[in-house]
């Protein structure tokens, strides 16, 4: 099961760049079912992702992936869960970020992004107060432990 899961990582990372995707995820139960979860510097298009999807099964139905059955899926990380690609980062200025370090959680809309260096306008409450003071602060990439995206339904 290791080198199946290998031999389609390797396949699923070398043709992902000609549909403008990369992979940002993957995971495998012990019941052969490998999900792999990919982005787009911009808007992913489902459309996009539905013949990259068919061209890997193809691919696959075509090749050498041994004689165990398996199951594969192939889906975008969904909007709850966590930017894990610093490729991620770039279409989603403009949004709100909740953003963990080490030694600090910030929250706020997220600015900037330059060099690996993200701007984010930290919302900053008083205890007992209803005003919200902003303060701009800057994350280098490296020192990010999670950020997600803050859904707003307006």
């Amino acid at each position: 099961m290791k080198k199946l899961g290998e031999k389609l990582r390797e396949l699923i990372n070398a043709d992902a760049a000609n549909y403008d995707l990369f992979v940002v995820h993957h995971t495998v139960s012990p019941t052969g079912l490998f999900r792999f979860y990919l982005d787009s510097e911009e808007a992913l298009s489902m459309g996009v992702l539905t013949e990259f999807t068919r061209h890997i099964s193809r691919t696959i139905d075509e090749g050498d992936f041994g004689e165990h059955p398996f199951t594969f899926e192939i889906s975008s990380p969904g909007a709850t869960e966590p930017l894990r690609d610093i490729r991620q980062f770039k279409k989603h200025v403009g949004r709100s970020l909740k953003i963990q370090t080490e030694e600090a959680t910030f929250q706020g809309a997220f600015t900037g992004f330059e060099n690996g260096i993200l701007t984010i306008q930290n919302e900053i409450k008083e205890k007992g107060k209803k005003k919200i003071n902003l303060e701009e602060v800057q994350i280098p990439f490296d020192q990010i432990k999670e950020a997600t995206i803050i859904l707003s339904f307006k």
